[in-house]
């Protein structure tokens, strides 16, 4: 199991059969947001809220960058990026949970009626 999982995300993962959670940390792999890549593209571009999935958020910090506030905006989330990150990966986490546990419901325990 990845190490870089929050405790929370470990119980989440626990209660999953091996089948659902094999099918899940391979979903997440494939969709996790990287930490670096948000803050190069904090950096280059300022489309790190396109890339955290937040392209409304985008498009007002453009439109507020015209003036002072959102450049103070912009420097403030050079320390708040890892956190969103963090956060965005709970939530991809939890989706990809989601889509294992449809795709490989849990088992039904068998149930015994007493005569």
């Amino acid at each position: 199991m990845d190490t870089h999982l929050d405790p929370t995300s470990i119980a989440l993962l626990n209660l999953l059969t091996e089948k659902q959670k094999d099918y899940a940390l391979t979903l997440y792999a494939n969709r996790e947001k990287k930490v670096s890549t948000a803050y190069i593209l904090w950096v280059v571009f300022g489309v790190y809220y396109f890339y955290l999935g937040y392209p409304v958020k985008n498009i007002l910090l453009w439109i507020l960058c015209g003036c002072f506030i959102g450049i103070i905006w912009w420097i403030i989330d050079l320390f708040r990026i890892s956190g969103m990150v963090k956060r965005k990966n709970q939530e991809i986490l939890k989706i990809c949970i989601a889509e294992a546990q449809q795709l490989y419901p849990s088992p039904v325990p068998p149930v015994h009626f007493e005569k």
